[in-house]
């Protein structure tokens, strides 16, 4: 489960198509007043909760900056979120339940294709 800063932080990351360093994460969070120091550690602590990874490192005046990167979409984290919340495998509940409110046959398709195509893949 991530903090509400930490939720902001992945925001940031999910976001974007490129590698950011704790000073972009700064520049890019708008109205936050957060300190240096502290994105580090939201940054060290995501990193211990395995959601967020160092791809790169870039030259800034005399030293290194780190660049970030997610290490899972935010959909799959939402995912792995509720599974663990709700351990007895009900994710197919809450699939039916969703399908139940649908009313887009173009969904239910896409569905259907990406049923198939983890089919055509773990065979």
């Amino acid at each position: 489960m991530m903090t509400k800063s930490e939720k902001q932080i992945m925001d940031l990351l999910w976001g974007v198509d490129e590698p950011l360093s704790c000073t972009e994460i700064i520049q890019m969070s708008g109205d936050k007043t957060w300190k240096d120091s502290y994105v580090h550690s939201l940054i060290k602590s995501l990193m211990k909760k395995d959601l967020v990874e160092v791809v790169s490192f870039e030259l800034v005046s005399r030293s290194y900056a780190r660049k970030f990167v997610p290490k899972l979409s935010k959909e799959s984290y939402c995912i792995r979120e509720y599974l663990n919340e709700n351990p007895d495998n009900s994710f197919i509940k809450l699939f039916t339940a969703y399908l139940d409110q649908c009313d887009s046959a173009d969904e239910v398709k896409a569905f259907e294709d990406a049923i198939g195509q983890w089919k055509a893949n773990h065979s």
